[in-house]
């Protein structure tokens, strides 16, 4: 046994997978993609066989060495995602990933007339239909006889590695019925959802060992059988420890498909109007404020699909426009189904404003990533209200390119740094296996704020004067 983690995250689009060593330097990294089932209108379904299909390869794609070194593993996951098990522990039809709409309306009804504010008071979660109960009542509503345990895709992992059902705090806020205040499933919370308190997982700490890794298991990865498997947490949750650690004055921004935006903090901040979840972090007593915007790199890859340009070209062509995109603003709500963030709207559409017949390929590529990192500083500003965000820590594709990160520095207002790995949650789901490891990152360059942030701050005011005002039902009709 050595003191080197594995850690694994099950992302949306892909498994990542990260070995630390004992000094929290990162010795290895893989992944391996898996697909989303998108048929019918609001469907995001995927198969589990899928993700454990890929975690064998990515184990596979290690470094040489690797795996052999390899003395505890722990786990992070997208959610909330629901799994369900039947009386054998086998999965009962796809997972339905949190992408799914299709229980939304259905959620909403649930939740009218006050009840909406209720649960998030005893939750800390603005419950929709992406969450674990509703998803269950919605789409489970017929075969519930048939399910013994749901989980989430986390859990699912956990489950298949040791065979047991268990959670961690920040990934049972995800199922929807998790009260905050006392850290334990809440029996009228269930009730809302017709979901049986039985078929609920045994709730862990993060640190805290789920089980051992049993034999057949073992010999299919090419691991040693019995090596201890952490409970882990949700990734948002592992990302930002990694990223920022318990640092209340920083926040961590993951860019990818959609971004997360997560602050730390020691105390239980609820906010009045909704704006933000409130999850229990990866240490007892401190909790996550996280703030999630649905597009940003979705509307970046749409953008360039339209325009005939690679990712690359089209940043290139970003940079060639100046600070403000010659006079083009965006509102970047490209998903179709509105925006969280700050807003949890889901009428708003994706907005371009300002056009003129000078308007090149160039400003409306700098236009969408002002936008974004516009509503990433409403979030920022909004987490301030408690508790002040002076530096941000980032990771994903934006961080790639100093160039973008100085016009995030800019644009935000707050001093950045890179995180410099790409699966920050996997990193951190090693950091959390047994003692707790600070990250060595290979570069601690901090951005600050240069003179283009004075022009950004009256570019700041319009966007908020404009936006969401005029991305509200833009494309919407009765």
């Amino acid at each position: 046994m050595t003191d080197w983690r594995l850690g694994i995250d099950l992302g949306t689009s892909a498994v990542k997978l990260v070995v630390l060593d004992g000094k929290g330097v990162v010795r290895g990294e893989s992944g391996a993609a898996h697909p989303t089932i998108s048929i019918h209108a609001g469907q995001a379904e995927q198969e589990p066989a899928d993700w454990l299909r890929g975690l064998g390869q990515a184990i596979a794609a290690l470094p040489a060495g690797c795996t052999e070194k390899i003395g505890a593993i722990s786990v992070a996951g997208q959610m909330p995602t629901l799994v369900c098990l039947d009386e054998t522990g086998a999965c009962i039809g796809p997972a339905i990933t949190w992408q799914d709409s299709r229980a939304d309306r259905m959620a909403a009804e649930r939740l009218e007339n006050g009840l909406h504010a209720r649960v998030y008071a005893r939750t800390g979660m603005p419950v929709d239909g992406r969450y674990l109960a509703p998803q269950f009542l919605h789409h489970f509503k017929d075969r519930s006889g048939d399910v013994r345990r749901i989980l989430s895709a986390k859990d699912y992992i956990v489950h298949a590695l040791t065979g047991r059902a268990v959670t961690d705090p920040s990934t049972a806020a995800g199922y929807g019925v998790f009260a905050l205040e006392t850290e334990t499933w809440d029996a009228s919370l269930c009730a809302i959802w017709n979901l049986p308190m039985a078929l609920l997982p045994e709730v862990l700490p993060t640190t805290a060992v789920a089980g051992t890794l049993v034999p057949a298991v073992a010999e299919a990865f090419g691991l040693r059988a019995g090596l201890p498997v952490y409970a882990g947490a949700a990734d948002s949750a592992a990302g930002a420890f990694a990223m920022t650690g318990l640092n209340a004055n920083s926040a961590s921004i993951a860019m990818g498909s959609s971004a997360i935006i997560f602050g730390a903090t020691p105390a239980s901040h609820l906010d009045s109007r909704s704006r933000y979840l409130l999850t229990p972090h990866v240490v007892s007593g401190w909790y996550g404020r996280e703030m999630d915007l649905l597009s940003t790199g979705i509307g970046f890859a749409w953008l360039g699909r339209i325009l005939g340009l690679s990712a690359e070209a089209l940043e290139t062509e970003a940079l060639g426009s100046r600070a403000g995109a010659n006079g083009v603003s965006c509102a970047p709500y490209m998903t179709g189904g509105g925006e969280q963030g700050a807003l949890w709207d889901t009428s708003l559409m994706g907005v371009f404003h300002g056009f003129s017949v000078a308007t090149t390929r160039g400003d409306l590529a700098r236009a969408y990533l002002e936008g974004v990192i516009f509503e990433i500083r409403r979030c920022l500003d909004v987490l301030s209200e408690t508790w002040p965000v002076r530096h941000v820590m980032l990771s994903g594709r934006l961080a790639r390119n100093p160039s973008l990160v100085q016009m995030f520095a800019d644009a935000s207002g707050r001093s950045v740094q890179v995180f410099g790995y790409d699966s920050s949650a996997a990193i951190g789901a090693a950091a959390l296996a047994g003692e707790q490891l600070s990250v060595q990152l290979p570069d601690k360059t901090v951005l600050r704020p240069s003179d283009t942030a004075t022009f950004y701050e009256g570019a700041y005011a319009r966007f908020l004067s404009l936006y969401p005002v005029i991305a509200r039902g833009s494309a919407k009709s009765d």
